[in-house]
């Protein structure tokens, strides 16, 4: 059986606990430590990898005939990974499954371009139509008139998509005159939070509405007079902690290996509100607009259609 204690081969890479430490991700401890393993050991590790809720659910008897091993050898692989036993190694198994079991999982993946390239689009459109179906859109007038006549408009979100909506927010209403603040910090967030005056706008933005880094910056703006939105799930912690909530219907399609097609679901929403504003702010858009072009076209050789500064 090969060894597993070399400091200098695992500096650095994924440990079992010692000394009472917190439990690691034993599934990426087991994955770090299969190619040292003997072959009786890679068995068991490819066992767990491959199949861990069966792993985990079988007695030791029934392990001993699925994995052809004896019972002691389980029992030293465990032991080998800082577990008391094949009980503690299966808690910690457990532990990994309840973060992301659907990652452990064989799912049926797309088996050529053309499939990957039809499932994106369907899931974008999927997304967005029923976004749009489920927009609440008297709250987002409410929204709109809120934000277009707002001092400053904050826009705070963190995160794998939220923290570039943030910048799309300000992408879409700079150019419609409204001065705006992204911020994808959650320090910062709080900073900036701690300094918002009544006539401010805070638009908070939580795929998962769970970010509770976001809900103490929310309740920071509360506290000094900004007026709270929130793009986020309905019934979430966000959408009660802000005083409008717009709910974005959006789920998750399941697809680990596919990009998300709730960014959808999310920047609609934005279109809505930028596009509503630059209706409420017509003439003042307008003009913001026109300078932007006049800018842009001081530099190019004729006035094309292109999308203006984007």
């Amino acid at each position: 059986m090969a060894s597993f204690s070399s400091t200098a081969q695992n500096r650095g890479k994924p440990q079992a606990p010692r000394n009472g430490q917190a439990s690691p991700d034993i599934i990426a401890v087991v994955l770090d430590r299969e190619p040292t393993l003997s072959r009786t050991n890679r068995k068991i590790a490819q066992a767990i990898v491959s199949e861990p809720r069966s792993f985990v659910e079988k007695p030791v008897e029934e392990l001993v005939g699925w994995l052809g091993v004896s019972a002691p050898t389980i029992t030293r692989f465990a032991r080998s990974l800082d577990c008391e036993g094949l009980r503690d190694l299966k808690l910690k198994i457990m532990g990994s499954m309840r973060v992301g079991p659907r990652y452990l999982e064989l799912t049926t993946p797309a088996t050529a371009l053309n499939e990957a390239a039809e499932r994106v689009l369907k899931r974008a459109q999927n997304s967005i139509a029923n976004a749009h179906e489920h927009f609440d859109l008297v709250a987002a007038e409410k929204a709109i008139e809120l934000i277009s006549n707002c001092r400053t408009l904050y826009a705070f979100g963190s995160g794998g998509v939220s923290s570039w909506l943030v910048d799309e927010v300000q992408n879409r209403f700079f150019r419609l005159g409204v001065r705006t603040v992204p911020s994808a910090d959650n320090q910062m967030q709080m900073m900036l939070a701690a300094t918002v005056e009544r006539g401010d706008v805070v638009l908070g933005i939580s795929l998962s509405g769970r970010n509770q880094e976001l809900l103490r910056a929310i309740g920071v703006a509360r506290e000094y007079g900004a007026t709270t939105l929130a793009l986020t799930s309905a019934e979430s912690p966000v959408a009660a902690a802000v005083d409008l909530p717009l709910s974005v219907k959006a789920r998750d399609d399941g697809d680990i290996l596919g990009p998300t097609s709730m960014r959808y679901a999310f920047m609609i929403a934005i279109d809505i509100l930028a596009y509503g504003s630059a209706l409420h702010r017509n003439g003042a858009a307008r003009e913001k607009l026109r300078r932007i072009k006049q800018q842009v076209l001081t530099f190019a050789d004729t006035d094309t259609p292109q999308p203006l500064s984007d």
